[in-house]
């Protein structure tokens, strides 16, 4: 099942200002606090979007967020070792006071619902996805269901006895209410999306089941229909959308799936990225009111282009989404991304520049040995990656001062990436998208299998690693300095160049 398109990322994205008057206010008073910087999520037209992120720093140990109408309802706030939740309404003036030295209560609410606000922050709610484990080995749907509701019930009678005291009002008891239905149920719906996705196991595979027990397969149907995908008001809490890529995932590649095939096994998924994602957007279209396809369309695109990758694809997939929502409120928070995105694709769809060398035959060099002969006489330094290595990237960075360092002393630059054969059109993209210069080759099988036996052990590889190589060919440096530690690695390196 494709539930990589239904991962909201924590990203900072820099959000425009809503237009509006004050609908409500939060303002904090750290004490004590070791970090100043400070990570909130507003609402975006009162629906969680995770996109929504914003990042700011403390001033004074102070800081004040101002909520215009449409910005009022779920709000997650980040602050040092703190996540807190609230549920702010119109008319609402929250004060949050800090203090990281007091070990016993270091977190106090003032103002409306300050008692349910404290019991949400408090509450022990992990991501639905992490407590699966805990529920999986559930031999009957009746058993799962009676573990279920009782973990509901518990967290929910909490809140009752709130409501009852009147230390809540109506509002925030029916937000708890419909945050605890969804967060459970995408829970179960995972460990049922569990169990039918073994059903499309290949014959062989140890936990291969060719029947998707009926028992679950009826509580699936009646999930759904308590809880349904389509509802708007479900955009609004915390447990619709913290378990968003379990639950509204499960129900486009996992449940639809099993109702269209009864009585066969899942189908094979779709042998590329492009064709998956489209498939999927045009299911949600397909089932899904607007305004929440409009939605989860907006996370998945959010999701996939803060992943830097597929752009060209995802620039059509986007300028689609524009299309058929121009007035969409998360457009916003889109484009950043897609600007980002279009720039990326002009870069690398040119050719690669003199000074980007492909190793002739690089496919069929299965030694390390073997692809060192070419370098002898010369000192080589070495940069291990991968396309998918956020770090290895991150030194990229610092490639122009070390390539100037590299050519002043004569020194050749290798890059070898341990991209496998699917993510070759993405290597290639990212040699020119951040200028790599030097001589590059992407590991086939067997050179995988010798760089990891002489650099770590041949348990794998751990990168990003760098190395360097003397004039006769011996490894001497087997952990270089990185490029980002330029006076440590130009004198490491400089000791074999003179």
């Amino acid at each position: 099942m494709k539930r990589s398109f239904f991962l909201f990322l924590f990203l900072y994205v820099a959000a425009p200002v809503v237009a509006g008057e004050v609908a409500a206010t939060i303002t904090l008073e750290v004490k004590n606090g070791r970090k100043n910087v400070i990570a909130f999520t507003l609402p975006v037209n009162h629906t969680v979007f995770w996109g929504a992120v914003r990042k700011d720093t403390l001033r004074n140990g102070n800081y004040n967020i101002t909520l215009t109408e449409t910005q009022t309802g779920f709000v997650d706030i980040r602050l040092m070792d703190f996540s807190i939740r609230l549920f702010v309404q119109p008319g609402d003036d929250l004060r949050l006071y800090i203090d990281e030295s007091n070990t016993e209560n270091p977190l106090r609410i003032e103002g409306n619902n300050n008692a349910g606000q404290e019991m949400f922050t408090s509450m022990e709610l992990p991501y639905p996805g992490n407590l699966v484990s805990r529920y999986k080995k559930d031999s009957t749907a009746a058993l799962l269901e009676k573990h279920m509701e009782t973990d509901k019930k518990v967290r929910l009678n909490i809140f009752r006895i709130l409501y009852n005291e009147r230390k809540i009002d109506k509002a925030f008891m029916d937000f708890m209410q419909m945050n605890l239905d969804y967060y459970h149920a995408s829970v179960m719906s995972e460990v049922i999306a569990g169990k039918y996705a073994l059903t499309g196991l290949s014959g062989d595979h140890p936990q291969f089941t060719p029947v998707f027990p009926t028992d679950f397969a009826v509580l699936w149907e009646k999930l759904y229909k308590q809880y349904p995908v389509n509802n708007e008001a479900a955009l609004q809490t915390f447990g619709y959308n913290d378990g968003f890529n379990l639950y509204a995932g499960n129900y486009i590649n996992g449940y639809l799936h099993w109702i269209r095939n009864r009585s066969k096994a899942v189908p094979a998924v779709s042998s590329n990225w492009a064709s998956g994602m489209r498939e999927t957007l045009q299911t949600i279209q397909s089932n899904l009111s607007p305004v929440i396809a409009e939605y989860m369309e907006a996370g998945i695109l959010f999701t996939e282009l803060s992943r830097e990758k597929n752009y060209a694809e995802l620039l059509k997939f986007s300028a689609d989404y524009k299309k058929r929502y121009p007035q969409s409120y998360y457009t916003a928070y889109l484009d950043p991304l897609i600007k980002k995105a279009d720039a990326y694709y002009t870069k690398v769809k040119g050719d690669f520049t003199t000074e980007q060398k492909l190793i002739p035959g690089y496919a069929a060099i299965d030694s390390f040995r073997q692809l060192m002969t070419p370098f002898l006489g010369k000192v080589v330094f070495i940069e291990f990656w991968a396309s998918w290595c956020i770090t290895c990237k991150d030194q990229f960075d610092h490639e122009n001062d070390l390539n100037r360092f590299l050519q002043s002393k004569g020194v050749e630059h290798l890059f070898i990436s341990v991209d496998n054969n699917r993510q070759e059109p993405e290597w290639k993209e990212l040699i020119k998208y951040f200028n790599l210069r030097g001589s590059h080759i992407r590991a086939n099988e067997k050179l995988l299998k010798d760089l990891s036996r002489i650099f770590w052990q041949g348990r794998g590889y751990a990168l990003p690693l760098y190395v360097v190589i003397s004039r006769s060919g011996y490894i001497v440096e087997f952990d270089a300095y990185r490029p980002s530690e330029k006076k440590k690695l130009y004198d490491q390196i400089e000791k074999y160049a003179q």
